[in-house]
């Protein structure tokens, strides 16, 4: 037995109704995520790759350390949790680095004046922002590794600015953020906008009413439709009309311009003089 057709246009308007509220929520959730991805993630990824890193780690070797306490005294961090908050507590460490791969050291102990020693007493950070959330981020875990000084550990430096030394770099994570963050929102959004104008936009559905909401104005809807589409059959006939009109009025001016010609051609024939 099939159901009432009310039943199923009101089914069908329902369903509408809320499919265009879910994808409206959608869009608009799109667009503050991707304006939030913005400073967390694409200016990161971003800058990280516009430093030119040397995918390659070198060598780096911790020659100070400092624990600051206050305002004041942390002006900077090599590792700080949350990049938009006030800092109380940092550390602070220094490195030297050499541009010998970490896969070809050899651990031998070197002094810290020697000659391969190319950045000296440089800041080092944990990423270009030196800034993170956990728990991708733990600073705890990074002063107890890279904090004591004479620990000797792999590190990677900016060939844009030599000065720049950081301990986490890939280049094809770093890639794929930006991928992410610019397709999957803007792609949602997209879509469902796209969605909802198909269905309500009128010039979308030009001659389809079944989905035309509500159903007291789907009949009007229809019938001004149908009315167009009659008006549009009826300009056809004109036109036609007129064009076989035009015609008929061409054969008839050719028809008297032809015995208007024949009549003088006899009137010539006969006031000719006879020799």
């Amino acid at each position: 037995m099939e159901p009432p057709p009310e039943k199923e246009e009101s089914f069908l308007s329902q369903l509408k109704y809320y499919t265009t509220l879910t994808l409206g929520t959608t869009a608009c959730v799109s667009s503050f995520v991707f304006m939030f991805m913005i400073p967390w993630v694409l200016d990161p990824s971003i800058s990280t790759l516009m430093a030119n890193f040397d995918p390659d780690p070198v060598v780096c070797k911790t020659v100070r350390s400092d624990h600051e306490m206050g305002t004041k005294n942390c002006t900077w961090s090599s590792c700080k949790h949350g990049c938009t908050r006030d800092i109380f507590e940092c550390d602070q460490i220094y490195v030297n680095y050499m541009l010998v791969p970490m896969a070809d050291f050899e651990g031998q102990d070197i002094d810290d004046d020697d000659e391969l020693w190319v950045g000296r007493g440089l800041p080092i950070f944990i990423n270009i922002k030196a800034c993170g959330y956990p728990p991708a981020t733990n600073c705890t875990v990074f002063s107890y590794n890279y904090s004591p000084e004479g620990s000797i550990f792999p590190c990677y430096y900016s060939r844009a600015d030599p000065d720049l030394v950081i301990t986490n770099y890939d280049w094809n994570k770093e890639v794929q953020y930006i991928i992410m963050a610019l397709l999957i929102p803007n792609m949602l959004c997209g879509i469902s906008l796209g969605v909802v104008s198909y269905w309500w936009y009128p010039g979308c559905q030009k001659r389809r009413c079944q989905y035309q909401l509500p159903p007291d104005q789907e009949d009007a809807s229809c019938n001004m439709e149908n009315e167009d589409d009659d008006d549009d059959d009826l300009d056809e006939e004109d036109c036609e009309a007129g064009r076989d009109l035009s015609r008929e009025d061409n054969e008839m001016m050719d028809k008297k311009n032809r015995s208007h010609e024949e009549e003088k051609d006899r009137d010539t024939s006969i006031n000719m003089p006879e020799e």
